[in-house]
């Protein structure tokens, strides 16, 4: 019997599961009584107690006290942030160049498939957090934010949820780095043209253009977070 329990809550989870994925259980639906719904599924109450628990720990279920279980909507950081706290602590040392191989993997990609599909819309938005780059060349810290915005922005251009996801994997990570070079002397000069070339591509909806702007972009980048990590190892 006590063989049995883990496959009988592992078989209510999934049921619970599915029916949340199909839409059948949507958002702010409440669950049925724990006694109720451990007769429609023919198990113990133990077993439901023990499916709803690991069904609120994957963030799927929210449970308050005095108003019962419900389904809670999914949010993107429940998939974002245990993917970078897995990449802080599986002890791999996660290097400027790992991070730059990943960015050439789905940025270019990324800009590319931007430029195919982008609409007027999305264009006027990327102009305006260009222009807003521009205004910010004095402020390192706004630049650095605004430079953000930009990519992922270009991210939501595709249309594709997977691709901006994926992006937003390594969104922390980037955002260490860039604060990290932010006060590099130069940096605006260095990195404005590229971005400027991106958006251009990607207005005219030339998706190689795009592509080889991005793809130089990168690594100008990568060259900026190469000497700055030389010039710390090299001491004052």
């Amino acid at each position: 019997m006590l063989r049995g329990k883990p496959d009988l809550v592992d078989r209510v989870v999934r049921h619970i599961e599915d029916q949340i994925l199909a839409g059948r259980l949507g958002v702010a639906t409440k669950l049925p009584a724990e006694r109720e719904l451990s007769e429609r599924l023919g198990v113990s109450r133990t077993v439901v107690r023990e499916a709803v628990r690991i069904l609120g720990t994957m963030g799927l279920l929210e449970t308050r006290h005095g108003i019962g279980t419900s389904v809670r909507a999914i949010e993107r950081e429940q998939v974002v942030k245990p993917l970078t706290l897995l990449l802080r602590t599986c002890g791999e040392v996660v290097t400027i160049e790992h991070l730059h191989q990943v960015r050439l993997i789905l940025e270019v990609e990324n800009a590319e498939t931007a430029a195919e599909g982008v609409s007027d819309a999305d264009v006027e938005d990327l102009r305006r957090i260009t222009a807003e780059m521009e205004s910010a060349a004095a402020d390192p810290q706004q630049f650095a934010a605004k430079d953000a915005e930009f990519h992922r922005r270009l991210g939501q251009t595709t249309r594709n949820p997977l691709l901006a996801l994926l992006l937003d994997t390594i969104r922390d990570l980037m955002a260490e780095v860039r604060t990290l070079v932010a006060n590099e002397h130069g940096l605006f000069e260095r990195v404005m043209p590229t971005h400027r070339r991106i958006l251009e591509c990607v207005a005219a909806r030339d998706a190689h253009g795009a592509g080889r702007a991005m793809r130089e972009h990168l690594q100008i980048a990568l060259a900026i977070q190469r000497e700055l990590i030389q010039k710390q190892m090299s001491g004052p």
